[in-house]
């Protein structure tokens, strides 16, 4: 049986033949979900004006993914906006899922690192590189590509990360019933949304442990009732 996986993938320009070519190459391994967020699209952009508008954008991620398991997120750091990048993209989105390992991707590198360290790469001082390494790493941030590599990469990320936990698996289903509200067996956690505890099990692992043991005795009983 296929895997799914759930990509969430933030450009300004269109990549529906990369994305085509990705689950054509992966077709006979896993089922993919793209999440596309495209920040040129007329309705992410300021009323009256061809900028984007942070705040849809923020907006438009959020609702996009509010259902949603994210695996891995890729981003472009040039998105032909003096006030936002990719950097920011990944800070959005991790406002909202902290753990989800981020691809950036450019055509452009001697940018990005003077974005990350501030300052050019040749003028950089070690201390400034030592920051800007250490800020990528902390944002989950697993590989810096050429704008032209990030398919390949990520087929081989997917590839090699081709076991989903069951924490990531039970978020997706809880995900799915995510209006639905918890009134059962674990007072800490009665009357959170699906969703909720989605998050809960996602981002802090200490607490939805608590959450796990309480229903797997649940889960243990309902299986013996109906085989019997």
């Amino acid at each position: 049986m296929k895997q799914k996986r759930c990509i969430l993938l933030v450009d300004d320009k269109d990549q529906s033949d990369v994305i085509d070519n990705i689950k054509l190459k992966l077709r006979n391994e896993f089922d993919l979900d793209f999440i596309v967020i495209k920040t040129t699209d007329s309705e992410l952009k300021k009323d009256n004006s061809e900028d984007p508008d942070v705040e849809k954008i923020k907006n438009e991620i959020k609702a996009k993914i509010k259902v949603k398991s994210i695996n891995v997120a890729l981003t472009d750091f040039d998105l032909e906006c003096s006030y936002l990048n990719g950097l920011d993209i990944v800070t959005i989105v991790h406002d909202f899922r902290p753990k989800v390992d981020f691809f950036i991707y450019s055509g452009n590198w001697n940018k990005v690192i003077s974005t990350v360290v501030g300052n050019t790469p040749q003028n950089a001082t070690i201390e400034q590189l030592v920051e800007g390494v250490n800020k990528l790493i902390h944002a989950n941030i697993v590989n810096c590509v050429g704008r032209t590599d990030y398919k390949d990469d990520l087929i081989k990320y997917l590839k090699r990360n081709n076991v989903e936990s069951i924490e990531l698996r039970l978020c997706s289903l809880l995900r799915a019933n995510g209006d639905m509200v918890f009134n059962s067996c674990c007072p800490k956690f009665k009357g959170k949304s699906f969703s909720e505890i989605a998050d809960t099990i996602e981002n802090n692992p200490d607490e939805s442990a608590e959450w796990i043991d309480a229903i797997l005795p649940q889960t243990i009983a309902y299986l013996t009732e109906v085989n019997k």
